[in-house]
């Protein structure tokens, strides 16, 4: 295989995109995390109140570990709240009873950027709840990226060097549907960004804060961006390998 062309094609480009989308979304929330929201409430009372006003009383909050991990579950209906974006390294305490979140006295108030981050998981929420086609699609082609992401590439590999190139060309099938995913992502991060934007201006966040709620939604979306420009640039380099093994 031609290490030198994956690495100038493939590896330099996806590493400086990647990187650089990272950079954005870093500095972004960085910024946007030191203003207050002018919202007197801290990130798991944000994130109930956002859901009961859209109907989404069944959906629970749970805290969970890590940096902007922050996610809503479909299959749970549950979202998730980082530590950075509860603003808290006690992050508080889960009471299953309640389905909510016990937080210590003295959490700080909730940031801009913590605002745009939990209205962002709420609007996938939302997506949820009224069957949005993209979202939907996504769900759908979930077990066949599973195997795309993780066994294709080896199938791929595997062929081209045994010269299988059925199998090798299984494998490149399979890993378009990752290719895929990446791409129909984007429509369900916009979308849900789009009504984070609406749910915050709703609750007194204009000017400068809807300015900073924009910002934080717009570099967060440069990441899926990223992803789907190398899973493309992956995809057309096996493409050309096989391709030429062909001729």
């Amino acid at each position: 295989m031609n290490f030198l062309g994956y690495i100038l094609l493939v590896m330099v480009p996806s590493i400086a995109i990647t990187g650089w989308a990272a950079y954005r979304v870093r500095s972004t929330y960085a910024r946007w995390a030191k203003v207050d929201s002018g919202i007197s409430m801290n990130a798991f009372d944000f994130a109930r109140r956002l859901l009961d006003r859209q109907g989404l009383n069944d959906v629970k909050i749970e805290p969970v570990q890590g940096q902007l991990t922050d996610h809503y579950d479909p299959r749970g209906k549950v979202l998730r709240v980082s530590q950075a974006v509860a603003g808290d390294p006690r992050l508080g305490a889960f009471d299953p009873a309640r389905s909510a979140v016990s937080v210590p006295a003295g959490a700080p108030r909730l940031s801009v950027a913590s605002a745009a981050v939990i209205a962002h998981e709420v609007g996938h929420a939302l997506q949820d709840r009224e069957r949005d086609p993209w979202m939907t699609v996504r769900m759908a082609i979930v077990p066949a990226v599973q195997f795309g992401s993780g066994v294709a590439p080896w199938l791929i590999i595997a062929g081209w060097w045994l010269n299988l190139l059925g199998l090798a060309w299984i494998g490149l099938i399979a890993f378009a549907a990752a290719v895929v995913f990446t791409f129909v992502t984007l429509p369900v991060e916009i979308g849900a960004s789009g009504k984070a934007l609406a749910f915050v201006s709703s609750l007194g966040m204009v000017g400068e804060r809807e300015t900073g709620a924009r910002d934080v939604l717009k570099a967060a979306a440069w990441t899926y961006v990223a992803a789907a420009l190398t899973a493309l640039l992956t995809f057309l380099f096996y493409l050309s390998l096989l391709m030429g093994r062909r001729d």
